[in-house]
């Protein structure tokens, strides 16, 4: 009688925004200060295999919609989202490759033709430079990576370095002229969240999306509803995502709709939380 796999479901009053969000809903209804019965959204945030031999088994998703029954059957007057609260995990390891792959060759045309970045932006405009994604950073973007970075004459290697710290959002300023913690993870965040939504909508292999998670939630029929920034600031969250989460939407009317057209098509429902961070 040992499950195999159970799934962790907060009930809470709206779509979380972090991780906070989800513990503190959760201390309320243990306080008695809100019921379950107050609560209109149920967000599953941790999926877990009680078995090894398990690992890799596809079991969540008849998981999610029985728990989606049994939640409806339960309150079936207050509950009116279904939602996660979902990691990004590789997103980190993606960005630092593209950052040093996309510094490399952006040198590399400097040293060769011995041009200035104007000129590189020019070249990326002609598709010269061969290895470097030429929608990832815009040159706005590049400009403002350096103003963030005044002392270094390596903005894209300074974010790099400021990344590598799992407490970046919270260090000691290291120089004279560099951010300010709350201003560097106010400066930052266009831009990580553009990265972020970037690596879960236009980055993919064969297809589909690379992260793990946003596959596993997509072709279960849930729409990619909102990135939220430093959701998850444990040393984990912020060492795989930069501490970016996203929560994926279930609507129960549309669940059926979305699979089919991922199964067909690769076709994903993303909404403004998500897609305006493209620009």
């Amino acid at each position: 009688n040992t499950p195999l796999v159970f799934v962790h479901v907060a009930l809470l009053q709206d779509i979380p925004e972090t991780m906070y969000d989800i513990q503190n809903g959760t201390k309320s209804i243990l306080d008695g200060s809100y019921s379950e019965s107050e609560m209109t959204c149920a967000t599953f945030y941790s999926i877990t295999n009680t078995e090894p031999g398990l690992a890799g088994v596809d079991l969540g998703n008849h998981l999610i919609k029985s728990v989606v029954q049994v939640l409806n059957e339960e309150f079936p007057n207050n509950l009116k989202t279904f939602c996660t609260l979902s990691p990004i995990p590789n997103f980190k390891k993606w960005l630092e490759g593209k950052l040093v792959r996309y510094h490399e060759e952006i040198h590399s045309k400097h040293q060769h033709n011995e041009q200035n970045l104007d000129n590189i932006n020019e070249a990326q405009s002609r598709d010269d430079l061969k290895f470097v994604d030429n929608n990832l950073f815009s040159k706005d973007e590049l400009n403002q990576l350096t103003e963030i970075y005044p002392s270094s004459s390596e903005p894209l290697l300074a974010l790099l370095n400021s990344l590598k710290d799992t407490h970046w959002q919270k260090a000691e300023k290291e120089a004279p002229y560099s951010p300010s913690p709350i201003d560097l993870a106010q400066r930052l965040q266009p831009l990580l969240l553009k990265l972020a939504a970037y690596y879960l909508t236009v980055e993919s292999r064969h297809g589909r999306p690379l992260c793990p998670v946003a596959k596993f939630h997509v072709r279960n029929g849930a729409e990619m509803y909102r990135l939220n920034f430093l959701a998850d600031r444990s040393p984990k969250g912020m060492r795989n995502s930069c501490g970016i989460m996203i929560n994926y939407r279930y609507l129960l009317a549309e669940i059926e709709e979305n699979y089919l057209k991922y199964e067909t098509s690769g076709a994903i429902n993303v909404r403004e939380g998500v897609k305006s961070w493209l620009g």
